[in-house]
């Protein structure tokens, strides 16, 4: 969880701001919440599961669905239903800036944040947003020589399970 996040007055007034305003209150609350709940990190990708979204907004699933379609079409934020992923897009340009310089500390923790976002949908829109800017290195962003992750306890006894019964 963070700290301290930016929401620049520009929210209010810019283009993007005005057009989530029009859209209504769902999406303006749904913005705010984007840019500033628990979940969020500095470069806007991030795991939040819809019905965390609804009861910390207090928004109905089909409240907090539409205002998350206005958000896309604001081209605000992309969400996907499916990896209950969302993207705030420039997120990390607002928290982080145009660039980032070289021993800028904050890169390590870039590069892992989309590390751990790398199965969403949006973690190469992401990398091809800002690689250059940031420096990220190629995606995949994981070494090649890791190999397969290694299974859950869970899993090992599900697959002995199995053998076991065939």
């Amino acid at each position: 969880m963070r700290d301290h996040s930016k929401v620049s007055p520009q929210f209010w007034t810019g283009r993007t701001g005005r057009q989530i305003r029009r859209a209504g209150d769902d999406a303006l609350l749904t913005a705010l919440y984007l840019l500033t709940c628990p979940s969020a990190n500095m470069i806007g990708l991030y795991y939040l599961p819809l019905p965390t979204l609804c009861h910390e907004t207090g928004r109905s699933l089909q409240g907090a669905r539409k205002a998350l379609q206005s958000l896309s079409e604001a081209e605000f934020a992309q969400y996907d239903e499916a990896t209950e992923y969302v993207w705030v897009v420039k997120m990390a340009q607002f928290q982080i800036g145009e660039v980032l310089k070289p021993g800028d500390k904050r890169h390590s923790a870039v590069v892992r944040l989309l590390e751990e976002a790398k199965h969403s949908p949006f973690a190469l829109r992401f990398h091809d947003s800002y690689a250059k800017a940031y420096g990220l290195p190629e995606m995949p962003l994981h070494a090649p020589s890791e190999g397969p992750p290694e299974p859950l306890r869970s899993q090992e006894q599900e697959q002995e399970n199995r053998a076991g019964a065939g």
